[in-house]
């Protein structure tokens, strides 16, 4: 993150954010961008610095229990609502009336909730590999939810989330870390050992002792060093509260009180999907588009690449943006 500004704020609830940008031209939008689990806001450097040419000012934090921001292990502190006022409150820091809102894994849900939350500050929607959902105005229920996904697909995508929310499952993914690392980045990986029951616990606590064929990108010592030491730093108390305040519908308690129509997203809005996924799969599009929640949604040419696509594909991803911002936000 060398060619950004590392700043902090504190904000009114008393949350620590650390947060990177990089100046532009402030009479184009913002490009804020926010990552998913469990990486952090170097996840976007090659994007985002890629992207300079195109001369949008650029606000990278590292999201609630990440990295350089505080790590509360309290799954209420991380409803949309408190979530989505943090945002708020870092652009107001920056002096940024509005911004493009882009997001991957739990990033992409919070860049959906940024707008659905406060759509007077977000002129555009981008969504990386996870697809927009609406607000969640019915609870959430994970059983429900794996035994549709195993109808459609063939099998229980959202198994991994057992573990996640389990009492004993920060433990256990801190038991192990690089098993962690190349479960995350195995050539076949996400289906093994994410949507196949009980499969990631069995290989964190021992009993299974796989072999793993990590993609290319993944290999570099560097990269796999970084991410061991931060995770063994910070520890996963903090980041699987994301999925417990889903699981525990604490997001279904404030995403209901969000007015009639506000599910609907009336801004550019860009999909970018990639075919290897096998978790958060392209498809999940399908329910928000037949609804009419996206009326102007554009869906990028898929990328052949798995779930992390900015370190796998960062170019592909890039191209893709740079399309989409040239042509909608341009002077």
């Amino acid at each position: 993150m060398d060619a950004f500004t590392k700043k902090t704020l504190r904000t009114s609830r008393g949350i620590t954010y650390t947060y990177y940008t990089c100046s532009g031209n402030t009479s184009l939008p913002t490009l804020l961008f926010q990552h998913g689990f469990p990486d952090h806001a170097a996840m976007w450097a090659d994007v985002a610095s890629s992207l300079r040419p195109l001369n949008h000012p650029v606000i990278i934090p590292d999201m609630l229990g990440y990295d350089g921001t505080d790590k509360p292990t309290d799954p209420s502190a991380y409803t949309w609502d408190h979530m989505t006022n943090d945002m708020v409150e870092i652009l107001n820091a920056e002096q940024v009336p509005r911004c493009i809102s882009i997001g991957h894994d739990w990033g992409s849900a919070a860049a959906s909730r940024l707008y659905n939350y406060h759509p007077e500050r977000v002129v555009g929607l981008v969504n990386l590999n996870v697809a927009y959902t609406a607000p969640s105005r019915k609870p959430f229920d994970l059983d429900a939810a794996n035994a549709l996904m195993n109808k459609i697909f063939g099998y229980p995508s959202l198994s991994y989330w057992y573990l996640f929310t389990a009492p004993d499952g920060p433990a256990l993914l801190s038991r192990d870390i690089e098993a962690m690392f190349n479960m995350m980045h195995d050539k076949d990986g996400l289906k093994e050992f994410f949507c196949t029951p009980d499969t990631m616990r069995e290989t964190l606590s021992g009993q299974k002792e796989p072999t793993f064929s990590l993609r290319p990108y993944a290999q570099d010592p560097a990269f796999k060093k970084a991410f061991l030491d931060r995770m063994a730093r910070d520890g996963f108390e903090a980041p699987v509260c994301w999925y417990k305040a889903m699981t525990g519908n604490l997001q279904h308690q404030v995403d209901v009180k969000l007015p009639e129509g506000r599910e609907i997203v009336n801004v550019p809005t860009l999909y970018i999907g990639c075919r290897e996924d096998v978790v958060c799969r392209p498809e999940a599009m399908y329910e928000s588009i037949k609804k009419g929640l996206l009326p102007q949604l554009e869906q990028a040419d898929m990328i052949d690449a798995a779930h992390w696509a900015t370190y796998e594909k960062p170019a592909e991803v890039v191209k893709r943006l740079e399309d989409w911002l040239k042509r909608k936000f341009a002077q």
